[in-house]
Parts: C-alpha cells; sequence; structure tokens
C-alpha cells in the first residue's frame, strides 16, 4: 500500500477540531503551532464556524477538491462512515485515534477486523486506531495527538513505535532530532513494517529507531532488514516481548537453546541491525548515528581524559565491552610526550591532565597528531559536561574539538561524560554542529560507542532469506537411520551405518562394517535411545555383538513398551575428537535458524552455542566458530591437534543449504555430538523432525 498520502499529504483534514482539550482540541493545536503549511489544513467540526480564528467545515463533503490525508479525532462508532465519506475525496491516508478495538477483547478484535476489511475496500491506508498519530518534520506536518513544549525537532532520525508513550519519550529528548516520528497503535491495515520500510527507503532518513511490541510480517521485516543493510544505513530497535514463554520451545537441545529472543538477536545480527536494551539506549544509539558525519573506518580508538583517574575508570570499562584501545605509533607517542606534562601520560586511555585541557591550541595539536596515526580510527573525549557552569576547562576542550573537527581529515570523534547531568546546552550545540556525538555517561556511552564501532565495521553478505510460506501443522521424528539418510540425499556426509532385525543379520552386517561398533535401537518412536538402555558402544567381536543386540532389544521392550522395534543400527565407532553440536530449528517467522556449539554432555551445561538465519556462507560460518567461548578447543588447545574446521564450515554451509530448502519441510535438526579432529567431522547421532503436512 502506498504510504505517501499517509505520510507526506499535501492536504489534510483535521476531523473533530476543537478548542477543548481532548484529541480534536491538542491535535488541532499542534498543528496551528508546528506544521508550516496551513493553507492546505481543513478543520473540521459540524458545530462551530470558526476555530482558533480559522474557517471550520461542517463536513469532509463540504470541502473543495481532494484530501490526501484525514485526521479522525472522534469516538469509535463514527469512523467507518468517516472513512467512506474521506473516500469520496479521494482520501489516502487516516490517522485514527479512537480506541475501543482489538485492545479491549473479542468484540474489540472484530471491530479492528471490520476497519481493516473497510479500509482495504475504500484504499485508505490506516495509522492506528488507538495510536498517538505522527509528525513528518520535513514536510511540516504535524498529526500528533500530544501536546510537546515548542521548539525546533526537525533533524534526521525515523522514529517508529507501537506505543504512543514512546514516541512522546523521543520527543522530549533534547539530543534527538526527527526527520518523521509515527506512533502506529493498532497497526490497522498498516504494519510497523511498512513504517519501517518507507523510513529505510526514505532519503530524509539517516537513522531507523524503532520500538516493537510484536512482528505481523516477518518477510517484509527481514526484506526491509536487508534494504537497511545494502544501503548501510543504520536501524536500531528496542523490542520488548522477547522471551521464550510465548513461544512452544522444540523438546530437541537445539529447540531449547534456540528460543524467540535468541531468534531475533540472530535476525539482528544477520542484516546489522543495533539491538537497544531500553528507551535511553534506543535514544542514545539515534542521537549518536544523527550527529556522526562519517562512520569510523575501523574499531580502534584513543581515550582523551583530564586526569589519571578517569583514564583509569575508561579502562575498566573499555575491556569491559570490548572497546579496542589503539597502539600509537612510536613517533605519535614521543610527540605528545612534548605536549604533557610529567605527571601526564600519554598511553591509552590519554592522561592529558588539565594542562592540555585547559590550552585549546595545545588539545588540537594533540588531536590532530591522533588522528593522523593510521593505528587510529576514532577519538573518543572522556570528560563530563556539567549542567549550568561551563568552567574553563569544558570551554576550552569543547572548543578545541570544535576546531580539530574542522579539519577535513579529522578522524571521528565522541564524547562520554562520567556523570549523568543535564547537559550544558551550548556545549551539546558546538558538539553536534562538529558531528561529535554526546552520548550517555559511564556504561551508556561505552555500550552505545560500541554499537557505533560493530555497525561501522559490518559487512553484509547478501543471501537470500528463507522465511517460511505456509503455516504449518503436527510434525515426525525420523529414526536415526533415517535421519543420517536424509542428510545424506542432501550432501552430507555421514559415516557407515546399517539396520539389522536379527542378531544373524547384524553379525552379517558387521563383516563388512568391521568392528569395533555401535548398536543402538532402531526406533523412529525413541528419541533418547540411553534413556531406554538402546545404547552398546565399543562392541569388539560376533559374541559381544550378539550379546548386545538382544540386551538393547531386551532394555527398549521393558523400558518403551510402546514403542515400535525394528532392531538396531550397527556402526563403526568413530575416532573420538572436539565434541560439536549442529542444529537446526525453523522458527515460525523467521524460518531456518542454524546451530552450532559445544556438544556432547556440555550442550546443556554450557549453552555456548551460536545462531544464524539460513541459508550461510563461508564467512558467516568462520565468524559464528570463532565467536564461541569453545573455539580454542578447535584451534589446538593446550597442545591438542588443529581440528579441521574447514571441514566443520563445510558442514555447516550443506546443512544450512539443505534447511533452506526445506524451509516448510523440516521442524527441526539435532545432530549430536559432530566429533570434529585434525582428519575431519564425523557425526555421532542425528535427529530429523519432520512437518506432516
Amino acid at each position: 500500500m502506498d504510504l505517501r498520502k499517509l505520510l507526506k499529504p499535501r492536504t489534510v483534514a483535521i476531523v473533530g477540531a476543537s478548542e477543548k482539550a481532548g484529541f480534536g482540541g491538542d491535535t488541532t493545536r499542534n498543528y496551528l503551532k508546528f506544521s508550516g503549511n496551513l493553507d492546505h489544513l481543513y478543520l473540521v467540526n459540524p458545530g462551530r464556524e470558526e476555530i482558533f480564528g480559522h474557517k471550520a467545515y461542517h463536513s469532509l463533503s463540504e470541502i473543495e477538491g481532494d484530501v490526501d490525508l484525514v485526521i479522525l479525532c472522534t469516538p469509535q462508532k463514527t469512523i467507518l462512515s468517516l472513512l467512506r465519506e474521506a473516500a469520496g475525496k479521494n482520501c489516502g491516508g487516516a490517522v485514527v485515534f479512537a480506541s475501543g478495538y482489538s485492545e479491549t477483547g473479542a468484540e474489540g478484535k472484530e471491530l479492528q477486523r471490520e476497519l481493516v476489511r473497510e479500509a482495504d475496500r475504500l484504499g485508505i491506508a490506516v495509522m492506528g486506531p488507538n495510536c498517538a498519530g505522527f509528525a513528518n518534520f520535513i514536510d511540516g506536518i504535524f498529526a500528533f495527538a500530544f501536546l510537546v513544549e515548542e521548539r525546533d525537532r526537525s533533524g534526521n532520525i525515523g522514529m517508529i513505535s507501537q506505543s504512543g508513550q514512546i514516541v512522546l519519550g523521543g520527543l522530549d529528548s533534547p539530543n534527538m532530532g526527527f526527520s518523521h516520528v509515527i506512533s502506529s497503535g493498532n497497526s490497522c491495515n498498516v504494519k510497523v513494517e511498512d513504517y519501517l520500510d518507507f523510513l529505510v527507503e526514505d532519503e530524509d532518513t539517516k537513522v531507523v529507531a524503532a520500538y516493537i511490541e510484536g512482528v505481523s510480517k516477518p518477510e517484509k521485516l527481514v526484506e526491509t532488514f536487508r534494504k537497511a543493510a545494502i544501503k548501510k544505513k543504520p536501524v536500531v530497535v528496542l523490542k520488548t516481548g522477547r522471551s521464550g514463554k510465548a513461544q512452544e520451545l522444540a523438546k530437541s537441545h537445539t529447540g531449547s537453546l534456540s528460543g524467540a529472543d535468541k531468534v531475533l538477536r540472530a535476525v539482528f545480527k544477520r542484516y546489522g541491525v543495533i539491538e537497544a536494551r531500553d528507551l535511553e539506549e534506543l535514544c542514545g544509539l539515534a542521537a549518536a548515528f544523527s550527529w556522526l558525519e562519517e562512520l569510523p573506518k575501523g574499531e580502534r580508538c584513543v581515550f582523551m581524559n583530564v586526569s589519571g583517574g578517569e583514564a583509569g575508570v575508561m579502562a575498566d570499562l573499555t575491556d569491559e565491552f570490548g572497546i579496542r584501545l589503539a597502539e600509537y605509533h612510536p613517533e605519535t607517542k614521543a610527540y605528545l610526550q612534548t605536549l604533557v606534562p610529567d605527571y601526564g601520560s600519554v598511553n591509552n586511555p590519554f592522561d592529558m591532565t588539565a594542562g592540555i585541557g585547559y590550552n585549546t591550541p595545545v588539545m588540537v595539536r594533540a588531536m590532530e597528531a591522533i588522528s593522523k596515526d593510521d593505528h587510529v580510527d576514532a577519538i573518543c573525549i572522556a570528560y563530563t559536561i556539567t549542567p549550568e557552569i561551563w568552567d574553563d576547562t569544558i570551554s576550552h576542550m569543547v572548543e578545541a574539538v570544535s576546531i580539530a573537527r574542522e579539519n577535513p581529515d579529522m578522524k571521528p570523534v565522541f564524547w562520554i561524560p562520567f556523570i549523568e547531568h543535564t547537559r550544558h546546552q551550548a556545549s551539546a550545540d558546538i558538539l553536534q554542529k562538529a558531528g561529535v556525538p554526546l552520548l550517555p555517561s559511564g556504561r551508556y556511552g561505552c555500550r552505545i560507542l560500541k554499537q557505533v564501532l560493530d555497525f561501522a565495521n559490518f559487512e553484509y553478505q547478501d543471501t537470500e532469506a528463507a522465511v517460511p510460506e505456509r503455516t504449518h501443522g503436527p510434525s515426525q521424528g525420523l529414526s536415526e537411520y533415517e535421519s543420517l539418510n536424509y542428510l545424506k540425499a542432501h550432501g552430507v556426509a555421514i559415516p557407515p551405518q546399517a539396520v539389522a532385525a536379527t542378531a544373524d543379520e547384524a553379525v552379517k552386517a558387521a563383516g563388512n562394517l568391521g568392528y569395533p561398533l555401535s548398536v543402538k535401537i532402531h526406533s523412529a518412536d525413541i528419541q533418547h535411545k540411553s534413556d531406554v538402555g538402546g545404547v552398546k558402544l565399543n562392541i569388539r567381536d560376533e559374541a559381544e555383538l550378539r550379546l548386545a543386540f538382544e540386551t538393547v532389544m531386551d532394555n527398549c521392550r521393558k523400558n518403551a513398551p510402546d514403542a515400535k522395534l525394528e532392531g538396531v543400527l550397527l556402526k563403526p565407532m568413530l575416532k573420538a575428537g572436539v565434541e560439536m553440536i549442529i542444529g537446526v530449528n525453523n522458527d515460525k517467522d523467521f524460518g531456518p535458524m542454524i546451530m552450532v556449539g559445544m556438544g556432547g554432555v556440555f550442550v546443556e551445561l554450557f549453552k555456548d552455542v551460536q545462531l544464524a538465519p539460513a541459508p550461510l556462507t563461508r564467512e558467516q560460518t568462520k565468524k559464528m566458530l570463532e565467536s564461541l567461548n569453545s573455539y580454542p578447543l578447535l584451534n589446538g588447545y593446550r597442545g591438542n591437534p588443529v581440528c579441521d574446521k574447514e571441514a566443520l564450515a563445510d558442514m555447516l554451509v550443506s546443512i544450512s543449504e539443505m534447511a533452506a530448502k526445506g524451509k516448510d519441510s523440516i521442524k527441526e535438526l539435532d545432530i549430536n555430538p559432530v566429533f570434529v579432529t585434525e582428519e575431519g567431522v564425523a557425526i555421532a547421532d542425528a535427529l530429523l523432525v519432520q512437518y506432516m503436512d
């Protein structure tokens, strides 16, 4: 649906316009106060001839010409008839403030479905119902129902929220300037994903900030994230309801380790979406990207502090958040030593002392020397800007930063206060004009800086998303033998195997497979074979094999009396190695997720896994493996052989491609353990669950 008449209208009518407090009066006050073009605004109220000195129309039909957008400040029972009347004016967008829809229960849900049907029939894009409206600061459209203080809020942040109060919080932030703010409310026939797509495509929007409560169009969301990644446009998301409580988890290891929260984070990571943990972080990240004129070309930072104590605090924080401290060239360090007093330190973090902080020209020279060092990618000034007092240190440092930033070769500069204060606005304005983000204090600031650096160095690898195309019903698990054969048919190497219904058949198969062998129950009804005594290992000869066959069968008859037993599965014993787990969990919204991590008996204990959407490239598999805490085990830990990581990566790629093709047939895959040695990889056990429809 085209959103231009909704979000970029040429003509606007406020229906229910008023001078009284409430949606009608407050929206009218806002529009008259903040909107730049009143020539194409129509105020509609059947009982008024004039509102705030402007002509009032008794109905939409009374207006001459077309109306692109109607802002409906009227009760729920009037909305459908007003939409029909608006359609007669070629209306393409409507803001509906009224509540009493899906947020109120079964009756309200049906009223909203009726609203959607009628809006779709009329071709009107509806914002809301139960929303706070929007503001388009580029074109001067202020269709927002909550009163805010009068000041300039124009900028390049596009903010979308399903909560009007969250939007109001953003509008109240002194560091944020907007291209658009959108409160989507119940998201009638225009969803959050549609607004996100509009903002990603919008040339006036530099960074997108989104508060999301739920996802209704996952395929559209993924495609929008993909567009943003290709454009290198930052998208910052605060997502609530991320816990797995609302989502039925599978019974396998893979399912229990890849709940809803982890899936969403894996999707974010794939497309470079930045996750905020709360509203403070959402606004801080959006403001940082908004103020920043260019992204750092790397992740190595120099921190400039006025005292050794502050330098020590910053050293701990950078270590905690994984911010990489730059190592100066010797010439840079020698030059800085000539600028700093004897009691200072030119290490990084840099204790430049008040001797430099009070001296604008010297600080400029220090910043220029640091910026010229090709071991440095960004500079961060760490000092608190107090609310009212603009002391000599602050004034000199802010002035120095502003002058240094006039040099076109100056690398990106950030500012992190140590203590949170109401900011000295003149200082903030100078820094913003210089393209220097004024971050929140301490831990917030360091986390935001790290996220900016990570985004700056993110390289998107374009792959086709494997979002399911339909909703699925019941599923069934395959036996280990069937699961392994499925993998083999899709290009994944498996060890030799055979099934035997009798002890004699087992002995005959062993002649081809060779000893020692593993003996496992062959039954699709038994997924956890060890729990019922269905596994025997290291079988060395015929006598042990016959005994193992009978023991396994007897144990399963006794411990799993309802299971259909088809004999045993025989496989040669595999060479021990590093035990890994590889899994697939098909998320109902975002499709197959590939999991890899420490396997065997440690999988649930350490939960050391990485998750990513299928399919995977070789580079993506490499990054997944390197992100594991257990990665040193693959790399020859404490003198052990270096494992064949290339073979493991090949297997991950093959399984991810299989999962992407099977996005509407595979529900789960659990391969545990996978033995990784210097000679390659070998699958010891596998369980595949398929949809039955």
